[in-house]
């Protein structure tokens, strides 16, 4: 591990030849299917607390639970989902299913409003001390993108990318890789050479 902060370039996995919806994917992929399996596995844990906290108004569980939650998604935002906490879990559930590839790099911004959620979160949790709704409301709307991500194959933050690129927010990259189920996928947007 030589670097803390893996470049776009290298974050995911290059498979050689690869195709996603009958593209050239030379970009860095990640499976969406271990991707959807962990934020299942979050989701699961995450409703639990979240249901526990507000009928016993006792902030103990997720005060554990919460700083999990930030590490996977700092982990994941640095090095790569194959260094998830909770993609370890979702591993052995999707070992025998065939891998369905989506790019890399708009899972990785994705990935940063979850890392930016729980940042906040720690921040009202640990450091304010706010047991109130307001993290509650908070943890809902995670809850909401991990449910949506887990159950439909909607990814809010690939969304948002997309849009970004589109509206000149974020730079374009040099390949505009392929969202999951051809969500972000545009006749308009065509493959870029970077300069």
């Amino acid at each position: 591990m030589n670097k803390l902060f893996v470049p776009n370039e290298e974050f995911g996995q290059i498979i050689p030849d690869l195709k996603i919806n009958g593209k050239d994917a030379p970009y860095p992929v990640v499976n969406d299917r271990a991707v959807r399996a962990t934020a299942g596995i979050m989701l699961f844990i995450g409703v639990f607390t979240f249901f526990y906290t507000f009928s016993t108004w006792d902030f103990t569980m997720l005060k554990f639970v919460l700083p999990t939650f930030f590490l996977d998604f700092l982990l994941k935002v640095s090095r790569g989902p194959k260094y998830s906490i909770y993609g370890f879990l979702s591993r052995p559930l999707i070992s025998n299913q065939k891998p369905e590839y989506c790019g890399a790099i708009q899972k990785r911004f994705a990935w940063s409003i979850g890392l930016s959620v729980s940042s906040i979160m720690i921040l009202l949790i640990f450091v304010l001390k706010m047991e109130t709704i307001v993290p509650l409301l908070i943890c809902a709307l995670c809850l909401f993108m991990m449910w949506l991500e887990s159950t439909m194959g909607i990814c809010v933050g690939c969304y948002i990318y997309n849009g970004l690129i589109k509206a000149g927010i974020v730079k374009r990259p040099k390949f505009h890789p392929a969202c999951p189920g051809g969500v972000c996928d545009t006749e308009d947007v065509e493959m870029i050479e970077m300069h």
